[in-house]
């Protein structure tokens, strides 16, 4: 499964026109010092970078009413239950124990149940993974979302659907019983073949079936979207000048592996590069742009050993902006 590292861009829109800057400048992101004598090696194939790509503008999606009824019936909802507040749809299970949140502005369908549970009151028949699988591959065009929209498995043209036990442990009499509560297909969106890589940016989403193979949770959001502009991409001469002035943002990297001194760092060995999409702000406040970035895995030679991290730097040309 790919390796999927959140990452913490930013993209300033100027209101003059359509114009833009790919700057990285969220404040809560690790960016890498600008430095001229920066050793920095390409040693990567760039058949994955395509000429051009697109900005693309994300849309509210608002479910067509048989997506509506799809979704209400999957959860177990009728009109009685839903209450209106502003452009979100809420229902409410008359115990409590169910919601469900449709707000279109950003794409999202929120699902929950809280149903109690116990080593006495365990979860059954919960669908095997390969159930999960022909489950969701059903379920999501009820909720308006094509499967050709979905990140491809390399070299395959199926949807690249992640399948996830999600149980707990009750400890009784100093025994383990395990119970799977649900199994949960996890999914991204890709546009021109090319994925997104973060939450709340419209387009990723899961599932969870429970008992039964019943809807146990949903985490979607998935926005429309238009086209804006394209680009050309620039060269691999052009990526590693950004890295060198600044212009790159280093991904996570685990704790046990301590920081990078940027400032005494030997050498940077570029050995994959890809394109990504990213919309910028936070789950609170989701940017309305898609925009493209470039993706390099890399391997840091620290001084006192390697480390390999991915380093985000800007895909298109800012001075054509």
């Amino acid at each position: 499964m790919k390796k999927t590292i959140l990452l913490f861009l930013f993209q300033a829109w100027c209101a003059a026109g359509f114009s833009q800057s790919l700057r990285f400048t969220e404040p809560f992101a690790t960016h890498i010092p600008a430095r001229g004598d920066l050793d920095v090696r390409w040693n990567a194939p760039t058949n994955k970078i395509p000429a051009t790509v697109w900005v693309y503008h994300l849309l509210p999606r608002p479910l067509s009413p048989p997506n509506l009824s799809n979704l209400m019936a999957a959860c177990s909802f009728t009109d009685k239950d839903e209450t209106h507040h502003g452009d979100e749809l809420n229902f409410k299970s008359s115990d409590g124990l169910r919601t469900l949140r449709v707000y279109p502005p950003w794409g999202i369908i929120e699902y929950q149940t809280t149903f109690p549970r116990s080593w006495t009151n365990l979860v059954k028949d919960v669908p095997s993974q390969s159930k999960a699988l022909k489950l969701a591959k059903k379920f999501l065009p009820e909720l308006g979302i094509d499967l050709g929209d979905i990140e491809k498995r390399t070299n395959n043209s199926e949807p690249n659907l992640y399948v996830f036990d999600m149980g707990v442990t009750y400890f009784v009499n100093h025994k383990a019983i395990q119970n799977t509560e649900a199994r949960e297909v996890r999914f991204r969106r890709a546009v021109d073949g090319i994925s997104f890589t973060s939450v709340s940016t419209g387009g990723d989403g899961g599932i969870d079936f429970g008992e039964r193979g019943n809807v146990s949770k949903i985490s979607i959001a998935w926005r429309n979207m238009e086209r804006e502009k394209s680009y050309p991409t620039i060269t691999p001469e052009m990526m590693v000048k950004c890295i060198r002035e600044g212009k790159a943002i280093q991904g996570m990297i685990p704790d046990n592996l301590g920081g990078i001194d940027w400032p005494t760092v030997k050498s940077v060995t570029i050995k994959k590069a890809e394109p990504c999409y990213y919309a910028g702000g936070d789950p609170f406040a989701p940017s309305d742009w898609l925009q493209p970035y470039a993706a390099l895995w890399t391997t840091v030679d620290t001084g006192h050993g390697n480390i390999d991290v991915e380093i985000d730097c800007p895909i298109v040309d800012e001075a054509k902006l």
